[in-house]
């Protein structure tokens, strides 16, 4: 699965524990964009949730490094 670089880049940003608002002040984009960035996500590496999200996207991306 790839990910464009702005969902990685608001991965990474959630794995370090930011928030929708902060998230979208760092990348100067709208919270709503934020938000449509993370359900994409979720649907690409289909979870159900943001811990789900995170958890996998460090198991099976971050490992492979």
């Amino acid at each position: 699965m790839n990910l464009s670089g702005r969902e990685t880049q608001v991965i990474k940003l959630l794995c370090n524990g930011f928030m929708d608002k902060e998230i979208s002040t760092k990348m100067n984009i709208s919270k709503r964009t934020v938000q449509t960035y993370v359900e994409r996500l979720m649907y690409k590496l289909q979870t159900r949730n943001r811990l789900a999200l995170v958890a996998k996207y460090i198991r099976e991306y971050e490992r492979k490094k």
